[in-house]
């Protein structure tokens, strides 16, 4: 029996939108969630994994010697916790309450401080230049020159965080927590989503997750729009050809939800669900 399209006065507002999620699997969790709580159908389908790097080495050595960093800055989540295993690994489970913490976002913050961080400095827009300005506007002008700066950070991460804050000053050590592959197996299934036209959205919240959507399927929707979670993310997105109908104000996943709120509001915006039924 066909059903009837929601009410939509009545319904969530994303009720009758399709959404993909490429976000890995042990991040796209927080994402779906709220996507659903606002009425949306969620396909997840990550289109990157996550493996050591090239040098695995790096990041136990910096573990080993945290005490000698002025600032201990992490860009994502996962470099949290990438960092916090080489610290358990030398039984030092506590040792960032001891450090002083920058994140680039308050989810990495917030795993900061999951791990036992009592402060970590956030700057008010969530980007790695912004952030280089906050650790220099935090550090005292006569300890700018020579500050010890670790970087936790993706292997072939943008430079622009390291480049800023040498060019204030500082020792930066990069320890790259881990590399980012394509996750093959997702193909077939990211085929049968666009070549069906089976959605109305789909969102990347990385440009690596972008560069693997297309090297996976190449620059093809199948008639979804696309979103981003930041201008570095929608940059990407269009140096690869994939078209960006929305970018999220505020650069992080609630961000990323309000915005395809926002945009599934428009008059005339219908579902691709929808259209079908």
């Amino acid at each position: 029996m066909t059903r009837p399209p929601p009410n939509p006065a009545t319904a969530p507002p994303l009720a009758g939108q399709h959404v993909l999620v490429t976000r890995p699997p042990g991040q796209a969790r927080p994402l779906r969630d709220r996507l659903e709580a606002m009425g949306a159908t969620v396909t997840t389908a990550s289109t990157i994994r996550l493996v050591p790097p090239t040098d695995p080495r790096g990041l136990p050595r910096a573990a080993k010697r945290l005490a000698a960093y002025d600032w201990v800055v992490f860009t994502s989540v996962n470099a949290v916790e990438r960092l916090a295993e080489a610290l358990r690994a030398e039984g030092r489970a506590d040792a960032l309450r001891a450090c002083r913490l920058a994140a680039v976002g308050p989810s990495t913050a917030e795993a900061a401080r999951a791990h036992g961080a009592a402060d970590c400095l956030v700057p008010p827009v969530y980007r790695g230049e912004a952030l280089a300005d906050s650790i220099v506007a935090a550090t005292a002008p006569g300890e700018r020159a020579g500050a010890r700066v670790l970087l936790v950070q993706a292997e072939g991460a943008r430079p622009v965080l390291r480049e800023r804050l040498v060019a204030a000053g500082a020792e930066v050590e990069v320890a790259p927590a881990y590399a980012v592959d394509v996750n093959w197996p997702v193909r077939a299934d990211l085929l049968e989503f666009i070549e069906l036209g089976r959605g109305d959205w789909l969102t990347f919240t990385a440009s690596s997750a972008a560069r693997a959507f297309v090297q996976l399927v190449g620059p093809q929707t199948g008639g979804a729009l696309v979103a981003a979670i930041s201008p570095v993310t929608a940059a990407t997105l269009s140096e690869l050809g994939l078209p960006v109908h929305v970018v999220a104000a505020t650069h992080s996943m609630p961000g990323l939800v309000d915005a395809l709120t926002r945009a599934a509001a428009r008059p005339g915006r219908r579902s691709a669900t929808a259209s079908r039924v």
